[in-house]
């Protein structure tokens, strides 16, 4: 790839989800998800069983945030990225070596790309232990890490809302041509049959999540969908009123008209997945995989869509810390700093991770709802 500035006069039309994925999953940089996959739930077990204390475990996390941040961007200057990654052209030699040495060239390839990386959090974990550990000059900023990291945990959950907003808005702006026309339009219809569809999904999606992973007990089996519909029935009625004036105004238009109702959908969809997982939680504080598994899947959903929203709209101002080579670095810092979180408030908590969850998952509900409103009028001045 050519200079930064090569990429940012001719690359803005390419900055699209596929490329962002193509991109983070490029295998001459896989090898750093290990560090993740390794670090993160090596302090949280550790952290859980009290081998190393709270203050510990920030300055470990919050080393490893900021050396992958620093790494990101080495990853801008083309003289450091190649220390960065590893040389995808393998010799004919090597390709014809037996199965036992091609493994333990891949996992030497993987631990040598992380050595900057973790050579980085190392410095900044000894130089921050020394200033602010037990009884050092700094020691009373050291005990103030956790609530910080702990604190985080609010700003991780709404940049969750905040990033899928961006990335659908940039979907919208790319898929609905500008319409200027006016049109005629029911508000009240468009609000019905919005319900509608919304109620019909929650059911089907409830029903299989309570039926599949619940314990078929009380409110956590398919007893409780009646009353998951109702809440979000109510709670997507009532944003849709309070915001009446602002989507009336958008709908006016054609394509408001269509923007109105997309967005629509994809907001209170994804906000109903949300109170759907508040629910889940609430009615069974058991850990289970599955809980895991959608945590891990969210986490990665919100780094992508943050980075696509944030690398177009640097694209197009004519500037930009995202590029190709760095977005999985940048995912991995976001990555630990929204772990350093989850283990700091379950160590605060004793280890309640469902009730964390479940606090994330309401702050990102509350935040989606809280910016419908706003977002009708941003789309609809984003198109004057």
């Amino acid at each position: 790839m050519g200079e930064i500035s090569s990429i940012k006069s001719t690359e803005v039309a390419k900055v699209t989800l596929k490329s962002i994925l193509k991109d983070l999953f490029a295998k001459e940089r896989r090898g750093h998800i290990f560090s993740i996959i390794v670090f993160a739930p090596t302090l949280y077990i550790l952290s859980q069983k009290s081998i190393l204390s709270p203050n510990i475990s920030a300055i470990a996390f919050l080393s490893l945030m900021f050396g992958y941040v620093i790494t990101a961007f080495m990853g801008l200057n083309e003289k450091t990225r190649p220390y960065l990654e590893k040389n995808m052209a393998v010799s004919d030699n090597k390709k014809n070596n037996s199965p036992i040495f091609k493994v333990l060239y891949y996992i030497l390839s993987n631990i040598k790309m992380t050595t900057i990386p973790m050579t980085i959090s190392t410095f900044i974990f000894i130089t921050l232990l020394v200033l602010m550990g037990e009884n050092k000059p700094l020691s009373t900023v050291g005990e103030f890490l956790p609530i910080l990291l702990a604190a985080l945990f609010v700003f991780w959950s709404a940049s969750q809302a905040i990033s899928y907003k961006n990335s659908l808005n940039l979907w919208i702006n790319n898929n609905i041509t500008i319409e200027g026309q006016e049109t005629e339009f029911d508000s009240k219809k468009n609000m019905i049959v919005q319900l509608i569809i919304v109620a019909i999904i929650v059911a089907i999606v409830s029903s299989i999540m309570l039926s599949y992973f619940g314990t078929g007990e009380g409110l956590n089996s398919t007893t409780g969908v009646p009353i998951i519909i109702i809440l979000v029935s109510i709670t997507q009625g009532f944003i849709l009123w309070y915001s009446k004036d602002s989507r009336e105004n958008l709908m006016k238009r054609k394509d408001g008209k269509k923007i109105e109702f997309v967005w629509g959908l994809a907001l209170h969809l994804f906000a109903a997945w949300h109170l759907l997982s508040v629910y889940r939680r609430l009615v069974s504080t058991d850990i289970e995989a599955f809980n895991i598994f959608e945590e891990i899947v969210l986490m990665i959903f919100t780094v992508i869509m943050s980075i696509w929203a944030i690398s177009s709209k640097g694209m197009t101002k004519n500037y930009n810390l995202f590029v190709s080579e760095n977005v999985l670095f940048w995912g991995i810092a976001f990555a630990f700093g929204y772990a350093g979180s989850v283990t700091m408030l379950a160590v605060g908590l004793e280890g309640n991770i469902s009730s964390i969850f479940a606090i994330g998952h309401f702050v990102t509900w509350i935040t989606l709802m809280a910016m419908h409103k706003q977002s009708c009028k941003d789309f609809l001045t984003s198109r004057l």
